[in-house]
């Protein structure tokens, strides 16, 4: 018997229709044994930098060998290319439009090929749901123990988001980007305990945090949520250190008037 093997699904199709368990069903009918978890399903519409950002976050948990499948794909049926691609502990499979960029940073592709052998695909090929008919089955074939060189050529150079920022100085105002809304209302910034390392000093306490959104500023840093009062709104750093803005028992993107790629103002500092 083909060994267990754990293949993860992210994507924005939600869970009204069908389009998520068909994912299921076609990795299934090639490989009955897999055991399929739901990273996520909930990934804004055609947002890829919000599912990069949760791909990376929620990747790490699962064990090594463990194959993830990515997809939100506004460019389906284009020429984008399909990508599997090999980390040091991971298998990732995706669309060739960024969504890998935040987890490559952190774990560089050993291997990365084009999805393009026939024989490895759902026939026929729908030109708008690739996901099922392209990405599941390469997961199924992938854990049967496919070599990635047997899905097409490598891959070469792949498409990157544009993570860049200007370096964090103390007083300077930096535009930050709004990365998520979790499904308690909190944001998600576009910024780091590691990027703003170099102005928190090891053992001392973190400077003074300001954020300017459309809807108001917030100045309070705590270390949990359970500090806060309730209906208090405050600045946090969440379980992957990004700084996420919340509001105790409310829903601070709507007060603050925040969604994903909502820009605010973070100054560090005074």
């Amino acid at each position: 018997m083909t060994a267990r093997r754990i293949v993860t699904l992210l994507t924005d199709f939600g869970t009204q229709d069908t389009f998520a368990g068909q994912l299921k069903g076609a990795a299934l009918a090639i490989h009955p044994h897999l055991e399929i978890v739901d990273l996520t399903h909930e990934v804004p519409p055609h947002d890829v930098a919000a599912g990069a950002y949760l791909l990376a976050t929620g990747c790490a948990a699962f064990p090594q060998g463990t194959i993830h499948v990515a997809v939100v794909d506004p460019g389906v049926g284009s020429a984008r290319r399909g990508l599997v691609v090999r980390t040091h502990r991971y298998f990732f499979i995706a669309p060739d439009n960024g969504i890998l960029t935040r987890v490559l940073e952190e774990e560089p592709a050993e291997a990365a090929h084009v999805l393009e052998a026939v024989h490895l695909r759902k026939s026929p090929v729908s030109a708008t749901f690739e996901g099922r008919d392209i990405f599941a089955p390469a997961a199924a074939w992938v854990a049967r123990g496919t070599e990635l060189h047997h899905f097409g050529p490598p891959a070469g150079t792949l498409v990157k988001l544009d993570l860049a920022r200007p370096a964090i100085r103390a007083l300077s105002p930096l535009k930050v980007r709004v990365l998520a809304i979790d499904r308690f209302g909190n944001a998600v910034l576009d910024l780091s305990r590691r990027d703003l390392a170099p102005l928190l000093g090891e053992g001392a306490p973190p400077p003074p945090i300001r954020v300017e959104a459309p809807g108001g500023s917030v100045t309070t840093l705590l270390r949990t949520y359970a500090e806060a009062e309730p209906g208090h709104r405050f600045l946090v750093f969440n379980s992957a250190d990004h700084l996420e803005i919340a509001t105790k028992e409310a829903r601070a993107a709507e007060a603050l008037g925040l969604k994903p790629g909502t820009e605010v103002t973070v100054t560090v500092g005074g």
